[in-house]
């Protein structure tokens, strides 16, 4: 399926291999990243888990990360990869620190893409652009610097270049998926969409790789996109068939069950996929979505208060359990603050606060602890909102602002401008609600809601009801989407 991939041994001391021979002075072209290793077991297990996770398959990658890892327990690019995978923010930084500490004598990208990923850690994203575009330009016979660059671009929301990247990646080996999957999930994200391009991407994927259950997950998700929920769902069942212990292909087919309806079939394939998850979360939270899908908020805070008692009974409180325990009251606090539920989201905030600064901590980076905080402050602001009290809504957040100042990202803001838009709105200030919400990322379901009713009470009733409409069949499921689907197209239904 891909290019013969060049690698670098120990023995070649960061120096390129002339395949062809010493004396044509004539060097072979670098089109995958040199590995520094002695190990081929190690190599073959790190190309084995780099091509599934090229396909979405993220936990089988993992296993074979960590397999490399065993092989070599020196080989650092293999930490990097398998940080992608890990199942909470310290275990992820954890691998990055163990992969900085063996770097030296690494070859020049692996050094290269270990900085890249430290950027993630540090927030700083015009860090990780500038070593993006410096390992593009070093090996520009390598389509994969183009998709690590076209992936940076996209988390800035520069679409025109994140395009270009992936397309080029593309012209670069059109026999690898990576270009494939950054096209498929530009064109289903990225404003402006083109569902039918992204299909004609995952149909590509598909050819390059039928047995993968990624390739079908990924056109399962195209079809998805376009309403076609039966034959989303026939994809994810075909997945299901090419791999009965890929999880996400039980949580895929669940969600399509979910926007078709079928409510208690849906929570068969979370509890389905769950039984394969080294995860602890995505079955949890998708099951609790399904009763915001029929209208029952309340049942879906049961479901999430039995996920939260669970934790407490197990009596675990590493990271990967309480960063399980963060997502599960983040996505109550969600619904409390939907449903209006002011005394619960006033507790469940107490409860997030601890175990959100403490995940700052265990990451251990200023922005991460920034970042955490300026998350808690972002709940406090919309609670004081909620309870009318604006000057302090006001106030909580301009500390949201002062806190994130140090971060180096180009959407640092967007929770900032969210709570600002939200107080606004409340105060029914509609105009000051509007200008706010449009300095956020509308790719979030949340921002393009909020943005909607903003202009519904402005009076700009074509503009909401374009948003409406762009919301009403997004069909990609998150709590924000769980809450606001029916309301939408009941609001659809009526005009």
């Amino acid at each position: 399926m891909k290019k013969t991939n060049i690698f670098l041994s120990m023995i070649c001391f960061g120096l390129l291999a002339v395949i062809s021979g010493c004396g044509t002075g004539k060097p072979e072209k670098v089109t995958e990243i040199p590995v520094t290793t002695q190990s081929k077991e190690a190599l073959n297990s790190l190309r084995q888990g780099l091509a599934l996770s090229d396909l979405g398959d993220y936990q089988k990658s993992r296993g074979l990360f960590i397999k490399a890892i065993e092989q070599d327990p020196k080989l650092s690019i293999a930490y990097l990869f398998k940080a992608t995978t890990d199942v909470s923010p310290k275990e992820a930084s954890d691998d990055v620190e163990k992969a900085k500490a063996g770097i030296e004598g690494a070859s020049e990208w692996e050094k290269l893409y270990c900085d890249y990923t430290v950027t993630f850690f540090t927030s700083d994203w015009n860090k990780r652009l500038e070593i993006a575009k410096k390992i593009a330009a070093a090996y520009p016979d390598a389509a994969r610097p183009q998709v690590d660059l076209g992936n940076t671009y996209r988390s800035a929301n520069d679409v025109a270049n994140e395009r270009a990247c992936f397309t080029k990646a593309v012209e670069l080996d059109p026999k690898w998926v990576g270009g494939y999957v950054g096209l498929l999930n530009s064109y289903l994200f990225s404003e402006p969409k083109d569902f039918k391009k992204a299909e004609g991407n995952a149909l590509k994927m598909v050819e390059l790789a039928p047995a993968s259950p990624g390739a079908e997950i990924a056109l399962g998700d195209c079809y998805r996109a376009q309403n076609n929920l039966q034959k989303a769902r026939d994809a994810y069942s075909k997945a299901v068939d090419l791999d009965p212990a890929a999880p996400e292909a039980y949580y895929k087919k669940g969600h399509a069950n979910s926007f078709l309806g079928n409510l208690e079939e849906a929570r068969q394939n979370y509890s389905d996929g769950s039984k394969h998850d080294e995860s602890i979360v995505m079955g949890g939270q998708f099951i609790a979505y399904t009763y915001l899908y029929g209208n029952d908020p309340k049942g879906a805070m049961n479901s999430l208060e039995g996920q939260l008692k669970q934790i407490e009974a197990s009596g675990n409180k590493d990271a990967k359990t309480m960063y399980a325990k963060s997502t599960f009251l983040q996505d109550y606090a969600g619904i409390a603050l939907f449903t209006g539920d002011v005394a619960k989201l006033k507790e469940i905030i107490g409860q997030l606060e601890p175990i959100s600064l403490q995940m700052g901590n265990d990451v251990g980076t200023d922005a991460a602890k920034l970042s955490q905080k300026a998350g808690i402050l972002q709940w406090k602001a919309l609670l004081a909102a909620s309870e009318g009290n604006f000057s302090l809504a006001g106030s909580t957040a301009e500390e949201i602002k002062s806190t994130v100042a140090p971060i180096n990202d180009p959407l640092k803001l967007d929770g900032y401008e969210f709570a600002l838009g939200y107080i606004a709105l409340k105060q029914k200030k509609f105009p000051e609600a509007v200008a706010h919400f449009e300095k956020t990322q509308q790719v979030l379901i949340s921002n393009k809601y909020w943005l909607a009713m903003a202009y519904d009470a402005a009076g700009n009733k074509d503009r909401a009801k374009k948003l409406f409409n762009e919301i009403a069949d997004y069909n990609f499921n998150s709590v924000d989407f769980a809450l606001v689907r029916n309301e939408v197209k009941k609001k659809m239904t009526s005009n």
